[in-house]
């Protein structure tokens, strides 16, 4: 079921992306009358397709007898030069080898001087995550309407389109999500616990601190606080904390709680880029461990099952020790020796896992932190409009910084580090999304911000230098204007955008095995 969920999520996450994409180049192309072949949604091999776009030209003079064995509705190649058909012949419609100087089109109508053929395909094809769109003479053609006939101005801009619009759609779509589905909400940011020799214990922040500002921006929300710090990494910039007060504290394991009384404090942090993943040993004590995790130790409820494969799950035979309980049942368990249950020991006999993670990941300054009760900021449309702004504003730079970690093999400041994801990857977080418990509006939410990040990370990859990219025929472009006109040789190009169509499919299985390995 959850593969079903991932493919379906992913498809509608991506095929709009990549169609409104390739539409930019339609678009385009229409503007400066290059001719479109084919616009299609989906991949290869075709399901189905229909004609469109029906033209007149004049027939040369020498091909009026042979045009008798051509009929309406057949599929051939013409070349053409301005107006007049000056060849004709007959073509395997599922072949796409068209000759140079020469378009594939469907005959309407034959007269004694003019010839109607449809010159575009609308399909739908099999593989449903994308869509793309064929011009006619992107290498060498030189009849009139071809894409090699279109300025150099007109060709870039018509290259350049699709990243354009990918560059756009993010900021469209983050800032209208969180305009009408996500109110402006406030939560106090609790500093849960600070992780030993991190840079946020070495700067002075203690477990109980509000975080109030980082970098003179207000803090809002753990959003708020993931993005700010993204944004200042390798710098030292200035957090304005609220000092909390402990009034009660509960069982361990569980949230303290904390007073504040304006005791503001202001303290140099400075984020790392390349944050620890720490292993923790199995023999440390609860209270070693819950300074790096302070829900170390605890679990709330064990659901019996039948494998007891997962976290969180126990087999109906390690259940019975505890009870008369039965399949589908949840065990409230603490796992804390100073509580009614059993003891970290005791319950690593069980299943090793419980109680403490493997490892941790420390993140850029080494908190954990829990958010306070959700309140409205502000109601009017004016606040809301800043509110839907910032986070618009957000999705780009923190793009940007995720690419910069790339670049420099650091660990992702906010999650487990940046990787190369494919399809499989892809498809697996946005399956997780939708089967989370969070509530419709929140899945929207999220799944728009992951969808905006697709949609840069398309603009990118795709103006890259790349062949078979649209960076790549830019770069031939530019290398056509270096040649003072002299294009590339049509056999040399294609060659190697072939080579790089090739290699780019090598990487995309490179990585969905890296995805399936994680998975």
């Amino acid at each position: 079921m959850h593969f079903i969920t991932s493919i379906l999520t992913l498809s509608v996450i991506i095929t709009p992306l990549i169609i409104l994409h390739e539409f930019a180049h339609f678009f385009t192309a229409k503007l400066f009358k290059v001719k479109i072949l084919e616009f299609g949604i989906g991949f290869p091999p075709r399901i189905y397709g229909f004609w469109t776009n029906e033209q007149e030209y004049k027939i040369s003079p020498n091909l009026h007898d042979s045009l008798l064995k051509f009929n309406n509705g057949e599929v051939v190649n013409i070349s053409f030069d301005e107006n007049v058909v000056n060849s004709i012949e007959k073509i395997n419609e599922d072949n796409s080898q068209i000759k140079n100087n020469s378009m594939k089109v469907k005959i309407s109508n034959i007269s004694n001087q003019t010839i109607k053929v449809k010159t575009m395909i609308w399909s739908i094809n099999i593989i449903p995550l994308g869509g793309f769109v064929r011009l006619f003479g992107e290498e060498a053609n030189i009849s009139e309407g071809s894409l090699s006939k279109a300025s150099y101005i007109q060709r870039f801009i018509i290259l350049f389109s699709g990243s354009l619009v990918n560059f756009i759609i993010p900021f469209l779509m983050v800032f209208t999500v969180y305009l009408i589905i996500s109110p402006n909400k406030s939560t106090d940011i609790i500093v849960q616990s600070v992780i030993p020799n991190s840079p946020a214990e070495l700067a002075g922040i203690r477990s109980g601190d509000k975080i109030v500002k980082i970098d003179q921006k207000e803090i809002f929300s753990i959003n708020d606080l993931q993005n700010v710090v993204a944004q200042n990494l390798g710098k030292e910039v200035l957090w304005v904390v609220e000092r909390g007060i402990p009034i009660v504290f509960s069982k361990p394991g569980d949230k303290s709680k904390y007073q504040y009384n304006n005791d503001f404090n202001e303290i140099l942090v400075v984020g790392r880029w390349n944050p620890p993943r720490r292993s923790i040993p199995e023999d440390m004590t609860l209270t070693e461990a819950r300074k790096y995790d302070p829900y170390a130790g605890t679990v709330t409820e064990l659901l019996v099952s039948e494998n007891a494969k997962k976290f969180g799950e126990i087999s109906l035979n390690d259940a019975k020790k505890f009870g008369d309980y039965y399949y589908g049942e949840k065990i409230p368990i603490v796992i804390d020796a100073n509580d009614d249950g059993i003891d970290l020991i005791e319950a690593r006999k069980i299943d090793n896992r419980y109680g403490i993670r493997n490892f941790i990941q420390e993140g850029s300054v080494g908190i954990l932190i829990s958010e306070g009760e959700k309140k409205i900021l502000s109601q009017s449309i004016n606040d809301q409009y800043k509110f839907a702004l910032r986070n618009a504003v957000d999705i780009y730079s923190l793009s940007f910084i995720s690419i910069k970690g790339l670049i420099n093999r650091s660990t992702n400041p906010i999650f487990d580090g940046p990787k190369a994801v494919g399809p499989i990857g892809l498809g697996d977080l946005s399956g997780k999304i939708v089967e989370s418990e969070n509530t419709f509006s929140t899945k929207i939410v999220i799944l728009i911000t992951l969808a905006s990040s697709i949609s840069l990370s398309l603009a990118i990859i795709n103006l890259l230098p790349f062949p078979a990219l649209d960076g790549g025929r830019i770069a031939f472009l530019f290398v056509e204007i270096l040649r003072k006109g002299k294009k590339v040789p049509e056999r040399v190009e294609s060659y190697i955008h072939g080579l790089g169509f090739i290699i780019l499919i090598l990487m995309i299985i490179f990585i969905s095995i890296k995805d399936i390995a994680r998975l």
